[in-house]
């Protein structure tokens, strides 16, 4: 037994070694034979001797025996049950074993909450995730961590420059190809993904869109006065659009297709200057700003005669002046306080000598007569005066109150009022560049006055800090309507701005014991914010995101959503007024300065094409939310019974269809030629959106009757800024009828209807308004020329006969006026009534409004009655001393005091 043991190990030790003196290129070859047997690893050796090669080896493999299955070699079981390491073993271990155990190399039981060892060693058992959830959480980690850096990356490349911006581009936009795929996702791949090469859109700059070169000139505007009057005019401005509309219809034959849409020399061959007003080669075709504005800067402001600033109408043409401010302007630029100047001005009726009023206060009133004034002559009122009657009104004013202690005076409120009116004035009578300047200095008077911050001195009362508050909003408002006429940036900053917004309260409601207490007026702007979408929408600025962070809040302000009344709760709450009006028109003008500051600035010129796209998509919703939270009385898309809110609806709808235009006129273009490497989906978005534009301008005219009807439009739209929404309609439809109908070739007779609308309402607004009649005449000028290009004769732009060779209002006679009734008042008469200024009958008959009910025919402006808002217009004595003891009078003085 011992020597056949021995035998068998001395058999499995040569044989090992047999087998392990094999080169390896042996074994290779013993793989590739066919079956050649091994000896059983159990056989002794002198069983199988090993042969020496012969011919006859291969006839022996193939009749040796087939391999055979080894048997497993069983063992007792105690020593399986001794052996720790053994597949038995194993199948008693746990899952998930605990990290104490883990840590201490010890076998868990796996018990829970607390596993054996754990317990008898008093350690605390903790059962950690699993490698698959840690492994998955971390890919969870990673992903967001990666999307976070995405986003990250693509605000930086906004103000990144153009190379940055591409290299980030790349970054953002690289794909992988499924090998690199396959490859990354084994340990070893270490191959980096492919680079694909961006779209056109990535690659092109700002300047490719209608914009043009934002951070250059290309015309001297101090060569003569008549450039010096106009002054430059940014791309927003509708003076530009036409200056390129003139442009675009100026070329030769040859030249017609191509575009000249941008003021760069990106689309010139290569080393080609663009022709300037001081070049050798000028081209005539180029044309000069102050050839294509229709404002009214180069007329003067001087009076033929004498004025006497103390001088003042008789008390029943002062009331309608004054009425016709209050009614038409008020209401969207609350300068003054109306409860307090009311007061005064009763006061000022009672007085014998004008020349002991305070010279501040009497430029106030006559800038407000000068607006009336203004007004009362595009209406025809048979009460109104002389043609320049607010022009002397004007020129009292500024003897009075804009002089050279308003320049380099000290800021005052009164100040900051008159700069304000006279700015107001001068937009209305299209004086813009005057308009522009004077308006900047009532914004710096009234930084200086601290009104672009919150106020929480406990010495003012709430009254006049919900005063100053809305005198600083109508500044805001009114700098940026001139930011839009004249294309130049605005004198303010939402990052300087911390004024609450308006309370949705009429002023009436701050009168004696009604004053609401701080809770209730913090309530309320809460509420009135979030039905403004001021928190959510337009009006989130980073000013007021870091202000709202930073500032004590009341428990009203730290209110959860949840808690705070629902959107129909607030509507109860804050019922439809001129003040929730104003509060609506201040959040469009602040989305606005947004607008300009994002599309039209020079800082645009670092952003890619793509970026511009990405800002206008962005644009175009926030524009929507605000529209989606109009209250329904304000709600300018639906038809109305309601005829109360009237003007306040028709100024929304102007001022948001005016709006929409400029976000989407960067695309009214051939942009396709400039870029046109640039992806479809780009191709897409820029034929959507120059749609947008020019559906904007026609969704505008749709505001507007067939039949034009001047005197009525003037009384329930926006008079003093009628011509500029007017012109930005009709230069965008005629741009479009000159680039052939491109982005829409099916709505041509739409578009050509639409632009013959817009000119002929200029010509009807022309019969009074000398700013009309210039723009008539160049939109006139301007259709007649694109018709053709839409295969129409220059003869179908005009549907009356010939062609008017009017000068100027005074010379034209008004006709069309069989539904306009305005009752004349003696200017003799000494009693005042304010039924008497509107008929009953009121001017605006409308089937005209398409968007609107049947029922406006009967009336559109409300009818005073005796229980109306201007019934104590002019409140008994004892009613104005006790506004006065309130404090009312406290931001305007009425007699020359003592400082």
């Amino acid at each position: 037994m011992v020597s056949g043991e021995m035998m068998k190990q001395v058999g499995f030790k040569k044989a090992g070694k047999q087998r392990a003196s094999i080169p390896p290129s042996d074994i290779r070859g013993q793989h590739l034979q066919p079956s050649r047997p091994h000896p059983p690893p159990y056989a002794p050796t002198a069983v199988l001797p090993m042969a020496a090669p012969s011919h006859q080896g291969s006839a022996q493999s193939r009749n040796a025996p087939k391999k055979v299955a080894i048997p497993r070699l069983r063992r007792s079981s105690e020593d399986q049950s001794l052996s720790k390491g053994s597949p038995l073993a194993d199948k008693n271990r746990v899952a998930h074993a605990c990290e104490p155990c883990r840590q201490r190399k010890t076998k868990c039981s796996g018990e829970r909450p607390i596993c054996q060892h754990c317990e008898d060693f008093k350690l605390p058992c903790v059962y950690a995730d699993g490698k698959r959830d840690r492994t998955k959480k971390q890919l969870g980690s990673l992903a967001g961590r990666v999307e976070e850096y995405e986003q990250l990356l693509e605000e930086l490349s906004l103000r990144a420059g153009i190379q940055d911006q591409a290299l980030i581009r790349r970054t953002l936009d690289r794909e992988l190809s499924p090998e690199d795929d396959d490859e990354s996702a084994t340990p070893s791949g270490k191959k980096a993904g492919v680079y694909q090469d961006p779209a056109g859109e990535y690659k092109a700059s700002a300047r490719a869109g209608s914009t043009g070169s934002l951070d250059c000139i290309d015309e001297d505007y101090n060569r003569n006065p008549s450039a010096r009057a106009t002054g430059y005019h940014g791309k927003n401005s509708e003076v530009t659009w036409m200056q390129r509309l003139k442009r675009q219809t100026s070329r030769n034959s040859e030249e017609e297709d191509e575009e000249d849409d941008d003021d760069d020399e990106d689309s010139l061959p290569d080393g080609q200057k663009k022709p300037t007003l001081h070049s050798d080669h000028f081209d005539s075709g180029y044309t000069p700003i102050s050839e294509s504005t229709y404002h009214c800067d180069d007329l003067t402001l001087t009076p033929p005669d004498h004025v006497d600033p103390f001088e003042v109408p008789s008390q029943a043409t002062a009331n309608m002046l004054f009425q016709s401010y209050l009614e038409t302007v008020h209401t969207a630029f609350p300068i003054i306080g109306k409860n307090t100047f009311i007061s005064q001005y009763q006061a000022f009726q009672l007085s014998q000598d004008p020349s002991e009023i305070n010279h501040n206060w009497l430029a106030i009133l006559n800038l407000i007569f000068a607006i009336g004034a203004k007004y009362s002559h595009l209406i025809k009122a048979e009460w109104s005066g002389d043609e320049i009657d607010h022009l002397i009104y004007f020129t009292r004013a500024r003897i009075l109150g804009f002089n050279f202690d308003t320049i380099l005076g000290h800021a005052e409120l009164q100040k900051v009022q008159i700069t304000g009116l006279m700015s107001f004035y001068l937009m209305a009578s299209n004086q813009i560049n005057r308009a522009w300047a004077t308006s900047g200095i009532a914004i710096r008077h009234a930084s200086a006055l601290g009104l672009n911050l919150r106020n929480d001195s406990k010495n003012v009362p709430e009254t006049s800090k919900e005063i100053r508050y809305r005198v600083w909003w109508a500044l805001c408002s009114l700098e940026r309507i001139l930011a839009i006429m004249t294309g130049r940036p605005a004198s303010l900053s939402e990052t300087d701005c911390t004024t609450p917004a308006p309370l949705p309260l009429e002023e009436d409601s701050f009168l004696g014991n009604n004053v609401p207490s701080p809770q209730d007026i913090a309530l309320l702007r809460r509420l009135s914010s979030q039905q403004s979408g001021q928190t959510n929408g337009i009006m989130s600025t980073p000013s007021s995101t870091a202000y709202s962070s930073k500032v004590k809040t009341s428990p009203i302000d730290s209110m959860s959503p949840a808690s705070l009344p629902s959107s129909q709760e607030r509507k109860q709450i804050i019922p439809p007024c001129n003040a929730l009006y104003f509060g609506y028109h201040t959040n469009l003008s602040t989305f606005t300065d947004e607008v300009l500051n994002r599309l039209y600035r020079a800082d645009a010129m670092s952003k890619s094409w793509a970026d511009i796209q990405s800002t206008i998509a962005t644009l175009n919703s926030n524009i929507e939310k605000w529209r989606a939270k109009l209250p329904n009385v304000f709600d300018f898309t639906k038809k109305q019974r309601d005829r109360q809110f009237v003007r306040q609806r028709m100024s929304l709808g102007f001022f948001y269809y005016s709006v929409l235009t400029i976000i989407n006129r960067p695309c009214l273009c051939r942009i396709d030629r400039k870029i046109p490497d640039q992806s479809g989906k780009a191709k897409d978005f820029n034929r959507e959106t120059a749609m947008k534009c020019v559906h904007a301008a026609r969704d505008m005219l749709e505001l507007l009757p067939k039949e034009p009807n001047a005197v009525g439009l003037y009384t329930v739209a926006p008079w003093w800024c009628l011509v500029h929404y007017l012109m930005q309609a009709a230069t965008v439809l005629m741009l479009e009828l000159s680039f052939r109908t491109e982005h829409m070739p099916n709505e041509v007779e739409e578009i050509f209807d639409s632009a013959k609308k817009a000119t002929d309402w200029l010509r009807s607004l022309s019969e009074t308004d000398e700013v009309a009649r210039r723009a008539w005449s160049l939109c006139n000028e301007m259709l007649r020329k694109v018709t053709p290009k839409v295969g129409r004769s220059p003869a179908e732009a005009l549907n009356y006969d010939g062609v008017s060779d009017h000068q100027g209002p005074a010379d034209d006679q008004m006709q069309g006026m069989d539904n306009t009734e305005i009752t004349q008042v003696p200017a003799t008469s000494s009693t005042y009534s304010p039924q008497q200024i509107y008929a009953s009958s009121v001017p605006f008959q409308l089937p005209m409004f398409s968007s609107y009910d049947q029922f406006l025919s009967y009336c559109q402006i409300p009818t005073t009655s005796a229980s109306g808002p201007y019934n104590d217009l002019f409140p008994t004595a004892t009613d104005m001393d006790a506004m006065q003891h309130d404090g009312h009078a406290n931001d305007g003085y009425l007699h020359e005091q003592d400082h």
